[in-house]
Order: structure tokens, then C-alpha cells, then sequence
């Protein structure tokens, strides 16, 4: 079993998505802290980054920023740990993110079913 941070955008239900498609994980979900204040959250959320196996990060069009994403990603990216990057705003302005990571794709699918892969090894 492995652990699992969901970074990306807060609304939908995507990360409902992501923990039905591939159980048997330990997710962590950021909008489970209902935190609102911003050195709380984001406390939160970078002690989860460092806790977890694997980020999960998914940069969906909805998104209006993707800034604390990128935080996480950025945060992660010395650590070693897998970055599985879904990228559905494919554009130049976001090659050093990509770079940052191990697998990149512009499909939710295909980042499911590489996160099913290597959480099943």
C-alpha cells in the first residue's frame, strides 16, 4: 500500500475519482482539512507532500491557477518521490513544472492508470 497526495484544484470531485479508481491506497485529500486559514493549510498540506509516496497532481482546465500545485510539485521534486503530472493546459508555460516530474500526460485516464501501475507493483 502506498500513500498518495492529491494536488491540484479544489473543486469537483476528482480526487473522489482517482480513490474509486485505484483503492487499497492512503490518499491524502487536501480538501479534507477544511482549514482556512493560509499558514494552516499550507502547513498542512506540505507535512502530507512529505508524507506521501506519490503525488498525484492534476492541472484540470477548470483549474484558475494551479499556483499551490506547483508549490507542491516544486516542494516534492527534490525528495525523490514519483510526480505523476496530468496536464490538460499543455502549453510552454509549464515545461519546467513537467520537467519536474516522472510522468506527464495531458489525459486524466492515462495518469489513473499509470498511479493503478506503480501502486500495484
Amino acid at each position: 500500500m502506498k500513500s498518495v497526495y492529491l494536488a491540484g484544484g479544489m473543486k469537483g470531485n476528482w480526487q473522489d475519482v482517482v480513490k474509486e479508481l485505484v483503492p487499497n491506497n492512503i490518499y491524502y485529500d487536501p480538501r479534507s482539512h477544511k482549514l482556512d486559514d493560509p499558514k494552516e493549510y499550507t502547513e498542512w498540506d506540505l507535512k502530507h507532500v512529505e508524507d506521501a509516496d506519490i503525488i498525484f497532481a492534476y492541472m484540470e482546465t477548470s483549474n484558475p491557477s494551479g499556483y499551490g500545485m506547483c508549490i507542491e510539485i516544486g516542494w516534492t521534486y527534490n525528495s525523490g518521490k514519483t510526480i505523476i503530472f496530468v496536464n490538460e493546459r499543455v502549453g510552454r508555460k509549464w515545461d519546467m513544472v513537467n520537467e519536474c516530474c516522472n510522468y506527464v500526460t495531458d489525459n486524466f485516464e492515462d495518469g489513473i492508470q499509470h498511479l493503478r501501475e506503480i501502486t500495484q507493483k
